[in-house]
């Protein structure tokens, strides 16, 4: 991948949680928080990290000042910018092809990542192998029908993305997602992977021209939608993204 094209990735993951757009703005911060509340949840002083996807660094820094942050990305120039911080040994890497840990992280942290990979189930056993005893995996994806991955899918248009772009007047990319996953699907994956289930939750609606045009009371009603589909456990695979927290359990290093 060129390096000019790497630097525009960190920006363009960057602007998302900065958009000018409030729906768009409330999609990605929504799922931000829900993850840095379970961080702050779970971690003990002094936690051992393993965070797959680094990206734009939204969770890096957090994890940097509470222990220390093993990064693994197939992003260079993520991997160079997470490693300036302290606490933080980011490397070049696939998780589908990390089986060198072994029961060495406390925490693990998965966020907006397995959708770009083909292979999941080995991304999740290498990270099941990668953590301790009662270690803890905080896993987002998003949800395969939901009203924001299925719109989505038209961004593959030029003449969409071109439209989209014009609309919300900021940098607007198809999604690049290879692996929708339903939650009945990634559920079976998690189990075969050998975690147990010790929370899950939906956050994030998108509806089609109320969050274009919509402005602050667009964003106010997306966030109503989600609390009211949230209700329905068939309703809410409309939400975006489905979040997890899951655990390792202690017998399975016995």
């Amino acid at each position: 991948m060129p390096a000019t094209l790497r630097q525009r990735d960190i920006g363009f993951q960057a602007n998302l949680y900065e958009s000018q757009n409030p729906t768009r703005k409330w999609l990605h911060t929504t799922r931000r928080a829900w993850v840095l509340s379970k961080l702050e949840s779970v971690t003990s002083p002094c936690a051992r990290f393993l965070e797959v996807g680094i990206g734009c660094g939204v969770y890096t820094e957090w994890m940097a000042r509470h222990g220390f942050v093993t990064g693994l990305d197939i992003n260079e120039d993520f991997v160079l910018a997470a490693n300036f911080l302290r606490n933080v040994d980011a490397r070049v890497g696939d998780i589908t092809q990390a089986t060198q840990y072994d029961s060495e992280f406390d925490i693990a942290v998965c966020s907006e990542v397995i959708e770009h990979i083909v292979h999941s189930q080995a991304a999740l056993n290498n990270i099941f192998r990668a953590l301790k005893s009662n270690g803890l995996l905080i896993l987002t994806t998003p949800n395969r029908f939901s009203t924001m991955e299925l719109f989505a899918r038209l961004l593959r248009f030029k003449l969409v993305a071109a439209l989209a772009r014009w609309v919300y007047g900021e940098p607007v990319d198809d999604l690049g997602h290879v692996n929708r996953l339903t939650r009945a699907a990634l559920r079976k994956q998690i189990e075969k992977a050998g975690f147990m289930v010790v929370e899950r939750y939906d956050v994030a609606l998108y509806l089609p021209v109320v969050a274009e045009f919509g402005g602050s009371q667009g964003a106010r009603v997306c966030r109503w939608g989600a609390d009211v589909l949230r209700r329905s456990d068939f309703l809410s695979h409309l939400l975006w993204t489905q979040c997890w927290v899951l655990k390792k359990p202690e017998c399975a290093d016995v």
